[in-house]
């Protein structure tokens, strides 16, 4: 029996011999698709267009004046702003303000960039916060449906890119201090001597050694009673003991240290309101930071705020006959020596906000509040150290290793940012006191209230790109696009006319299907390279129906009814271009995993390019075509040999 198939339904022919198939019965039964078929198509292409429209609205810039307190504003202020703008020929198109602030929307980002400038040095930086941004005009209903413009990187909207390197062998290194200070504590209740021995396999592992087996075997009984599940301890010849941390637990400790400063930088940045930048990891201990539309490098520093981190450490009143190697010996003020425990008491983790303000003397101060566990530790070592002074230490980085009496340990700069006296009991907050001026309790406390770093980091490269050459790629890349599409619509037309046209008509909706992806996927960001995997995927999806096309041509060839011919040359052609199509995304794979930050942008459009293309190649024009050729009898099809 002889049976012909076409998606879900056999039909049979009722005689045992091959047979001629009517032609206007192949057209029936073949190239039609479902009602519900072209309804899904539909909406996917009217929802395209709608997560498409959010990139043809342009982005407004403006300066924000906030104040910090709201009777600096009256309608003065915002005359004295117009005339200090008008004098130096600057105009804006308008203003509208509340008591909180005052906004200036420019015709162009030169204007608003100049303008900032102007009003930075008029104004009183201790009263106003003044910040220049591009609001976007995009309608509110948008928002909505997480309709949102693309995301342009630095190279096309110009901004600032840092390379971090974050120190997680510093964590190691507090984590290695505060478990030498609980041994030692331990061992010396019991009057025992031991002799402390670094290891060379990392910053946390090292030994002791202590003058006999007994002593060594009480000692190691007590340590492994403890049941640590982070420290393991062993026993070694020469009476000692080997303290050291697992691979796998060292390793989930350096990655909880980079995520936690991705985290608190991510914070920082948010704050300000950049919502297009980028913080992620990059290789084993690098973090990226990307701000789109800062040109100033300062400027950038200030938003990524310090790449210190905080800590609170006691100071001993007893210069003489303390063991110095458990100290650090510093300077208050640039005059006045201290010596400050290295035992930290609690560090930047355990506080959940802080806040500025001025105390009953008019003096400024920061309050910090600390979660649970860092309310706890205070108020246990406050109340045993009432009358004692505790130093607020900010750790960073510095390009020298030379030391000098400026605070200088090794590769770090250590600096007192204040000294203050335990009066009372604490419990989960306190204030800082003692700051210099209001600007600087506003640094601290933002500092403290986006999260201090687990570890201090450093910047190893530093890179400012122009808005001018941003502009010069975006106008590049599109014009390598429209040249692109020339040469495929070209072609197209004068091979293969009519299915030629619907093989471009299918190329603008796989343009359409890129850019609602990039609008609707969060994280997404359009780089130059990634306009090279776009202009890419373009001539992937015109092969696709030259492969399509040539199939049905060698079906016709073949002396097959055009119905049939059609239906088989997209039959055929499928396997090939799918296999195609699964190679590419495999290497686009591969490419993301090994490649640098470029290349991934590459890979990525690429990835998404070719899923896009794949779908309007073979659906998309098969669709049209049924709509035209479809359940009609033909004689001949507009297609060249």
């Amino acid at each position: 029996m002889f049976f012909l198939k076409e998606q879900s339904k056999t039909y049979y022919c009722k005689y045992n011999f091959e047979f001629f198939i009517n032609d206007y019965w192949i057209a029936i039964v073949l190239n039609k698709y479902s009602f519900k078929q072209y309804i899904f198509l539909l909406i996917l292409i009217i929802t395209s267009i709608i997560y498409t429209l959010p990139n043809i609205y342009k982005k407004i810039p403006v300066i924000q004046i906030n104040f910090i307190k709201e009777k600096n504003f009256n309608i003065k202020f915002l005359k004295k702003i117009d005339k200090i703008l008008k004098k130096h020929n600057i105009f804006y198109v308008k203003t509208f303000f509340n008591k909180k602030n005052i906004n200036f929307i420019f015709n162009n980002v030169e204007d608003q960039i100049e303008a900032y400038k102007i009003i930075k040095n008029n104004l009183n930086k201790q009263n106003y916060i003044i910040s220049a941004k591009l609001k976007s005009s995009v309608p509110k209903w948008f928002s909505y449906i997480k309709a949102t413009p693309i995301k342009l990187g630095l190279d096309l909207r110009g901004g600032v890119y840092f390379l971090l390197k974050v120190n997680s062998d510093y964590v190691l290194q507090k984590f290695k201090e505060q478990n030498i200070s609980d041994i030692t504590t331990f061992i010396n209740k019991k009057n025992i001597n031991f002799i402390k021995k670094n290891s060379k396999k990392n910053k946390f592992n090292y030994q002791i050694f202590f003058k006999n087996i007994n002593i060594r075997n009480k000692v190691f009984y007590y340590f492994t009673k403890k049941n640590n599940s982070f420290i393991n301890y062993k026993m070694i010849s020469n009476k000692g003991i080997f303290i050291y941390l697992g691979n796998e637990v060292l390793n989930r400790l350096k990655n909880s240290i980079i995520d936690n400063n991705i985290n608190v930088l991510r914070n920082r940045v948010n704050e300000i309101g950049i919502t297009d930048s980028v913080v992620q990891r990059k290789g084993i201990d690098s973090i990226i930071i990307e701000l789109p539309g800062i040109q100033n490098i300062k400027e950038a520093k200030k938003i990524i705020g310090s790449t210190a981190t905080l800590e609170f450490h006691l100071i001993t009143n007893y210069y003489e006959n303390i063991n110095k190697k458990n100290f650090y010996r510093m300077f208050w003020k640039n005059k006045i020596p201290v010596y400050v425990e290295k035992k930290i008491i609690i560090d930047g983790t355990h506080i959940i906000d802080a806040t500025y303000n001025r105390d009953e003397y008019n003096n400024p101060q920061v309050n910090v509040f600390l979660n649970k566990k860092g309310g706890y530790i205070l108020s246990e070592f406050s109340k045993n150290h009432i009358g004692d002074n505790i130093a607020s230490l900010l750790i960073s980085y510095i390009n020298s290793k030379k030391k000098d009496n400026s605070n200088i340990l090794s590769d770090k700069k250590v600096e007192i940012i204040n000294i203050a006296t335990i009066q009372s009991q604490l419990g989960d907050s306190f204030r800082i006191t003692g700051i210099q001026n209001i600007e600087e309790a506003k640094k601290i406390s933002i500092l403290l209230k986006s999260g201090i770093l687990s570890s201090p980091i450093k910047i190893v490269q530093e890179e400012i790109i122009g808005p001018t050459v941003g502009k010069q790629n975006i106008k590049q890349g599109i014009k390598a696009c429209i040249i692109g599409i020339i040469f495929c619509i070209t072609f197209m037309l004068l091979y293969y006319n009519v299915f030629g046209m619907i093989a471009i008509f299918a190329l603008f909706i796989n343009i359409l299907f890129i850019i609602s992806l990039f609008s609707l996927l969060p994280g997404l960001t359009l780089t130059m390279s990634g306009i090279a995997g776009i202009v890419l995927t373009l001539a992937i999806a015109i092969d696709a129906n030259v492969l399509i096309n040539e199939r049905i041509k060698e079906e016709l060839q073949e002396n097959k009814p055009i119905q049939k011919a059609i239906f088989y040359g997209y039959k055929r052609a499928f396997s090939s271009i799918f296999d195609s199509n699964i190679l590419t995304i495999i290497n686009s794979f591969i490419l993301y995993i090994f490649g640098s930050r470029e290349i991934q942008g590459f890979a990525i459009t690429t990835c998404i390019g070719v899923l896009t293309s794949f779908f309007t190649s073979v659906f998309i024009t098969h669709a049209i075509i049924n709509i035209i050729y479809g359940n009609k009898k033909i004689k001949t099809l507009p297609i060249k040999f």
